[in-house]
C-alpha cells in the first residue's frame, strides 16, 4: 500500500438508501470529513447521492471552520435538491412506458426520468475537479456475472477487462446501477468504437461479443454494500480507513405471507405449488446471505489489529449498542420501522423522509464517535 486512503461505501436501497445517505454524509460534512474521503463507492439507490455529489461537487463551498474543512452550503446544494427528487415517483411511470412504447425500454425511460428531473446529459468525465473524491458506480455483467466499475477514468470488469474514454453520463453510470431485475431489465450499452485494455486477471478477453454489448444491471446483485474495491487485503490492499453506510433490508423472518385474497388464494394451492413465493424467497436468502458474508469479513477486518480503521452503520443496527456516552436519538419504533420501508423509487411521506435522513446522520455520528475518533464532538441533527 503506496499511500493510505480513506473510503466509503454507500449501499443500495431504492430511495430508502438514497436519503440514509444522505444523512450519512451529511454527518460526514460536518465532521469535517468529506473533503478527507478519497474514493466514495456506491450501489442503486446509494448510487443516487453518489451521483448528485459528484456532479454539485465544485459547487460546494468548503471553509476552513476551527480545524475542519466544511462545506457550508451542503444542505442548499446537495440536500434539498435529493430530497425534492425523491418525491418524484419514477420506476412505475417507467416501468409502464417502457413496455407501451415499442421502441423503448423500461430502462431507456427510467434514464430519461434520472436525466430531466436531476442529473441532466454531464458525462462522468468532464467533472470533478483534483480535490474530489474518485466515484465509483457499481453495475453487475449479466454475462460474466461479475462486478463492474464505472468511474470517472474508466470502465472495468475483471474478466474482459478495462475501457477508458468510455464516455457515459452520470445519469447512465445511476441508471446501471440501480436497474435491478426483473422489474428494470438490463441495460444494453453498446460499445463498438470502444478500445479494451487485458488486465491481470482478465481470462475473457479474447471473446469479442462481451465487449461490443454490455448488458448491465444493478451493483447489488453482485455486492449490494459497495465493497468490492475498498476492502482488500495483502499486496491488493489500497485503503486504511473503510467506512460502511448500509441501508439494505433486513432478511424477514418467519417468511412474509401474502395478505387479502391473493393471500388465501396461495394458502389454499400450498407451498409446494407456489412457484412465485418460493423464487423470491431463494432470492431473499441468497441476496442474504451474500450480504451477511461481507459484512462478517468486514467486521472481522475492522476489529483486527492489523487490518483497516473504520466503521459499519446499517438502517437496522440497534444505535445503543455504539460505544458513545449518548447518541443523537434513541432506537424508538419511529426509527425501527425505517428498516421496513419498501426499496421502491417512489416517494416516502414527509415524516419518513426526514427520519431516514435524521436516522443515517445519527448512526454515522455513533459509528464515528465509537470507532473511528473517539475525540469527535457529537454531530446536530441537521434541520429540514
Amino acid at each position: 500500500m503506496d499511500e493510505p486512503k480513506i473510503g466509503l461505501a454507500l449501499s443500495g436501497g431504492g430511495y430508502r438508501a438514497t436519503l440514509f445517505c444522505l444523512g450519512s454524509l451529511w454527518r460526514f460534512n460536518d465532521a469535517g470529513l468529506l473533503r478527507q474521503l478519497d474514493t466514495i463507492t456506491s450501489v442503486s439507490g446509494g448510487a443516487i447521492t453518489a451521483g448528485y455529489l459528484a456532479l454539485r461537487w465544485d459547487d460546494l463551498d468548503f471553509e476552513e471552520i476551527g480545524n475542519k474543512s466544511v462545506a457550508t452550503n451542503f444542505q442548499a446544494v446537495i440536500a434539498k435538491p435529493l430530497i425534492r427528487f425523491t418525491q418524484n415517483n419514477i420506476d412505475i411511470p417507467s416501468a409502464i412506458k417502457g413496455m407501451i412504447l415499442p421502441t423503448s425500454s423500461v430502462g431507456d425511460q427510467l434514464l430519461k426520468q434520472y436525466e430531466s428531473l436531476l442529473f441532466g446529459d454531464t458525462r462522468l468525465d468532464s467533472i470533478l475537479n483534483e480535490r474530489a473524491p474518485q466515484f465509483v458506480f457499481y453495475a453487475t455483467n449479466y454475462d460474466t456475472g461479475v462486478s463492474v466499475r464505472i468511474s470517472k477514468e474508466c470502465l472495468r470488469d475483471w474478466r474482459i477487462g478495462k475501457v477508458v474514454n468510455h464516455g457515459l453520463t452520470v445519469a447512465q453510470a445511476v441508471c446501471i446501477s440501480s436497474s435491478f431485475p426483473p422489474f428494470f431489465a438490463p441495460i444494453v450499452v453498446e460499445n463498438e468504437d470502444w478500445i479494451w485494455e487485458n488486465t491481470k486477471y482478465s481470462d475473457l478477453h479474447d471473446i469479442e461479443q462481451l465487449k461490443r454489448k454490455l448488458y448491465l444491471c444493478d451493483g447489488g446483485l453482485y455486492d449490494n454494500l459497495g465493497l468490492e474495491m475498498l476492502w482488500k487485503t495483502g499486496s491488493d490492499r489500497e485503503y486504511d480507513t473503510v467506512f460502511s453506510c448500509d441501508a439494505g433490508a433486513p432478511f424477514a423472518a418467519p417468511v412474509k405471507q401474502s395478505g387479502g385474497l391473493w393471500g388465501k388464494f396461495l394458502k389454499g394451492i400450498g407451498w409446494r405449488k407456489n412457484w412465485g413465493s418460493q423464487f423470491r424467497r431463494m432470492t431473499d436468502i441468497m441476496i442474504y446471505q451474500q450480504r451477511a458474508l461481507r459484512k462478517r469479513w468486514l467486521m472481522k477486518n475492522l476489529m483486527s489489529d492489523d487490518s483497516y480503521n473504520g466503521a459499519y452503520w446499517g438502517i437496522d443496527v440497534d444505535i445503543g449498542k455504539y460505544p458513545v456516552d449518548s447518541a443523537l436519538v434513541r432506537y424508538t419504533p419511529t426509527f425501527q420501522k425505517l428498516q421496513k420501508l419498501g426499496t421502491q423509487l417512489r416517494p416516502f411521506s414527509e415524516t419518513d423522509t426526514e427520519n431516514l435522513i435524521h436516522w443515517g446522520y445519527a448512526l454515522a455520528d455513533a459509528a464515528l464517535r465509537g470507532y473511528y475518533d473517539k475525540g469527535l464532538p457529537q454531530g446536530t441533527l441537521p434541520e429540514l
